[in-house]
């Protein structure tokens, strides 16, 4: 960029840092974590897009230089959107990266907030905040001894953080099982980094890939078995979890993020703490304590 480009998109940024920092401060930031967006909002530019597939688009957004996002695992950030519509958004950059980080944001027809930003131009400020309700479960998941994750769409952005961090830290040595739902296999987002992460993992993470529209379906042409990830159909149901992930026990421990209809099905409301009987993951013989609801 030109110099004085740079200097525009980053005065949001440049003005904060200086009202933190002078001597009579306007106002005392608050913070939920250590990440190091405040507890209200925040604007930060738009600094580069890149389309994913058909319907999926990744966003990185600028701090200042050097800085990192560090926010902890697990844990998502808030952004808003007009109307004040207010979404939940979990990065898929982890805390190495400086200067920026990295939302993947799937569009829906009529989503207030992913249209906003895919129509929004570089340069364009988008305002973020982070509470202490996005503070999810927390790394190291201490007692836990397997992992499993259960996702569906853009609900692969927490357990891609969590993986990140599970399988990228020294001396972490634990198992971890990923079933990954979509409607088709050109809707899997993030599909060459799980690949990439299974290849590098010494046989650590096991990832099964679930397509289709309805629980019954036939397998598409080619969709078959790979050196990394094993291919199968219909949803993601108590028959695959209990085939694929580790049995309940208080050293298990099972994530969970999709639509609020594949949390109803799998463990009830995604703000309710309680595991209804009714659940699969209930019938699988999971408590409350063995589930986190991304």
């Amino acid at each position: 960029w030109g110099s004085c480009k740079f200097v525009k998109m980053f005065r949001p940024l440049l003005n904060i840092k200086r009202m933190c920092s002078a001597a009579s401060v306007e106002y005392a930031p608050e913070y939920a974590s250590s990440c190091y967006l405040p507890t209200s909002w925040l604007q930060l530019p738009l600094l580069q897009r890149q389309e994913v597939n058909h319907d999926s688009t990744r966003y990185s957004f600028g701090l200042p230089p050097e800085q990192s996002l560090q926010l902890p695992v697990c844990a998502c950030i808030l952004l808003r959107g007009p109307g004040d519509v207010v979404r939940p958004y979990t990065p898929v950059s982890d805390n190495s990266m400086l200067g920026r980080f990295d939302l993947l944001v799937k569009r829906y027809k009529g989503g207030i907030v992913s249209q906003y930003l895919h129509a929004l131009p570089l340069g364009a400020t988008v305002q973020f905040k982070h509470i202490k309700f996005n503070v999810k479960e927390q790394y190291p998941f201490a007692g836990r001894q397997n992992v499993s994750m259960l996702c569906a769409g853009s609900g692969i952005t927490p357990m891609y953080q969590a993986l990140l961090k599970l399988l990228g830290t020294p001396g972490d040595k634990r198992l971890v099982t990923l079933l990954v739902g979509n409607k088709s296999a050109k809707d899997i987002l993030l599909k060459d980094e799980l690949d990439s992460l299974v290849a590098t993992s010494a046989g650590r993470l096991k990832l099964v890939h679930v397509i289709g529209n309805e629980p019954n379906v036939t397998a598409p042409a080619g969709w078959v078995d790979t050196s990394t990830f094993t291919a199968e159909t219909g949803w993601i149901d108590q028959v695959k979890i209990a085939k694929y992930c580790a049995p309940p026990s208080d050293n298990t421990l099972v994530f969970v993020c999709g639509l609020p209809g594949m949390y109803e099905t799998l463990c009830g409301p995604r703000t309710d703490n309680l595991l209804p009987e009714e659940s699969i993951l209930a019938r699988l013989g999971y408590t409350a304590s063995m589930v986190a609801k991304m």
